[in-house]
């Protein structure tokens, strides 16, 4: 659910402690020729996805003002929950576009960013962001931000449907241990378990979930490192191309803790396959991901 944000949005809002490439009025907003009256825009009573859309295009989407008013347009609006989950969607879609055209206009920022600022600037930063619901992380020397959820939750959720809020919970937890990072899984094996049937069950719950295509790439990213592992967390011997006596038992004890998960179907269809090849890797591993996890 955070990748590809992640990468988009990295450096965006660091002018809350670095200078900003322009200056903005709060009370305006230029895009193109045209000038927005973001006071006068904010008052709107929206009531659809549509609307919500086409107000936010007026925006500029290299100004953080933009951020504001696109929050202040969600919550004013007059809509049932449902209509909010698909205005949410839009609010997030714009989130990026903004992370996006802010970091194209802002290169004096990574250039900043390069030179290692020091501690004190990173924990002012942090606390900046913090009220945007930006939490900013490191992996490698590598600066990037990557969304609060517990941040939208809490800020958004009461206006959302069940299945959203639900949604939402669920990330807030997960985000709060980090599950994997250049290509090393970084909890236990019952955890990535937990996590699978978790997924599982909200997907179960609320099959017509309107961003339940996240859902499933969320579950098919578990069950894949909970099969198959990751580069740097392989379940397979790199010297004997054998699945690990650790994995295998994991495997085993998933079946037994879930006998009624549809997930447990796929985990033994995954052994019976590795069986008939002593559990040793071959193509077709890749072609039971490809089939039954990844589809």
């Amino acid at each position: 659910m955070r990748t590809i944000f992640i990468l988009l949005i990295s450096s965006f809002l660091f002018a809350c402690n670095f200078n900003q490439s322009k200056s903005t009025d709060p009370r305006s907003d230029s895009k193109g020729d045209s000038t927005v009256d973001l006071a006068k825009m904010a008052q709107l009573k929206l009531t659809n996805a549509d609307e919500y859309r086409k107000v936010l295009d007026k925006l500029d989407q290299g100004e953080l003002t933009s951020l504001d008013v696109a929050s202040t347009l969600f919550k004013n609006c007059v809509a049932d929950s449902l209509t909010r989950d698909s205005m949410f969607v839009v609010f997030n879609d714009f989130y990026n576009s903004v992370a996006g055209s802010y970091l194209e206009n802002n290169e004096n920022i990574n250039t900043q960013l390069e030179k290692s600022p020091s501690s004190e600037a990173v924990k002012q930063l942090k606390v900046s962001l913090a009220s945007y619901g930006i939490l900013l992380s490191s992996s490698e020397g590598t600066f990037y931000l990557e969304p609060q959820t517990e941040y939208l939750l809490k800020n958004f959720g009461s206006s959302l449907s069940p299945a959203y809020r639900e949604y939402l919970t669920i990330g807030s937890k997960e985000q709060k241990t980090r599950f994997a990072e250049d290509g090393t899984i970084l909890i236990f094996s019952d955890s990535l378990a937990s996590r699978i049937v978790t997924w599982e069950n909200f997907m179960t719950k609320y099959p017509d979930f309107i961003s339940i295509k996240m859902a499933q790439d969320q579950y098919s990213q578990y069950m894949g490192a909970f099969l198959a592992g990751m580069d740097n967390s392989r379940v397979f011997n790199p010297s004997t191309n054998r699945l690990n006596d650790s994995s295998k038992v994991a495997l085993e004890s998933f079946i037994v803790k879930n006998p009624a998960s549809n997930s447990t179907e796929v985990v033994k269809s995954f052994l019976n396959l590795l069986k008939a090849t002593n559990y040793n890797y071959t193509d077709r591993v890749d072609s039971f991901l490809l089939e039954k996890v990844y589809r």
